[in-house]
């Protein structure tokens, strides 16, 4: 949650003004993360009845149109309707779930207690990985659909881009990590798919204690393949920084998954071709950050690129690319 697009005070208070949710407090910015550009803001109680103050996280969004946010806002609506710990955006006094802010497309929503992991134990695998399944089963009906956006074609698009810029021998590697995802692809298009969230890393679930408090940031959320998700975790939450993944926590988040929707057997013998292709996409998504021109070089808050290294060290520790 870096900061690109800075907001003043007056400018806050009339975005508020459409809401009916209290006079501001203090507000902010959060400089964690690397796509938008999010505030804490604290607001009093609207009722008067009280001294509390209630804290809400406003987003505005760099790289989605207004026209794009109904999936995923209706999406965050429909699994906190469900009983999930999941950020419902707030109505406007109108009705809209969005407004706009500085010319940007912008929502609140609460903020929840509970802090993200840096050092996930085994329980906290199997933790996020009984979430996962159980949000995957109740996304079985949801309505809601979009394509997955970080496609092949997509894929293909970058490695064109990116031969221009990278260093040869990483291109090189790049390339036969992409040949393996695309001679495998037609056997993992087969495996059970549906709505998933697509980037659970580790500062997007937070916890209180054991238990999830909140799970967050829904805006790569599209229809791909059930065990994309589980491989974006597997990554994230249990690899080590050579890349090579915690035997006892991958276990463990594959029996967390498994104890609430039964993994096939052919997801099982792609279950490392998923880590890969999830390593893949995010290694790509970085590498166009660092080398490629656009926003996330603007950001006046935060660190605006992740390490793309992560990613590729987890392909080679896979050992799937000749």
């Amino acid at each position: 949650m870096a900061v690109y697009t800075s907001v003043s005070q007056d400018e806050l208070n009339d975005f508020l003004s459409q809401y009916s949710l209290g006079t501001l407090i203090t507000y902010s910015e959060i400089g964690d993360g690397i796509e938008n550009s999010n505030y804490f803001v604290t607001l009093n109680d609207p009722t008067g009845l009280t001294t509390q103050h209630q804290k809400w996280v406003l987003t505005l969004f760099e790289n989605l149109t207004e026209q794009q946010l109904p999936f995923f806002l209706n999406l965050m609506n429909w699994l906190a309707d469900k009983g999930f710990p999941v950020p419902a955006p707030c109505p406007r006094n109108d009705g809209a779930i969005n407004g706009l802010l500085k010319g940007k497309p912008a929502i609140l929503v609460p903020c929840f207690g509970g802090r993200s992991v840096d050092r996930p134990t085994a329980i906290h695998c199997e933790t996020i990985g009984r979430f996962v399944a159980e949000m995957h089963q109740a996304l079985e009906r949801c309505p809601e659909t979009r394509q997955p956006p970080r496609n092949i074609e997509w894929i293909r698009e970058q490695e064109a881009k990116l031969s221009k810029v990278m260093p040869k021998a990483d291109m090189r590697f790049l390339s036969r990590a992409i040949d393996h995802y695309h001679k495998m692809k037609p056997q993992m298009d087969r495996c059970p798919s549906g709505v998933i969230h697509a980037d659970l890393f580790r500062d997007n679930v937070l916890f209180d204690g054991r238990d999830i408090s909140g799970v967050i940031d829904f805006f790569h959320a599209s229809n791909d393949a059930l065990l994309f998700d589980l491989a974006v975790v597997a990554n994230d939450w249990t690899a080590d920084e050579s890349g090579y993944h915690d035997q006892i926590k991958l276990n463990a988040l594959l029996k967390g998954y498994s104890s609430v929707r039964k993994i096939t057997d052919s997801e099982y013998l792609l279950w490392s071709d998923f880590m890969h292709l999830a390593a893949l996409r995010f290694w790509l998504s970085r590498l166009e950050s660092r080398y490629l021109p656009g926003y996330q070089q603007a950001s006046t808050q935060g660190d605006k690129t992740k390490d793309p290294d992560e990613l590729k060290r987890i392909i080679l520790s896979l050992g799937l690319v000749d």
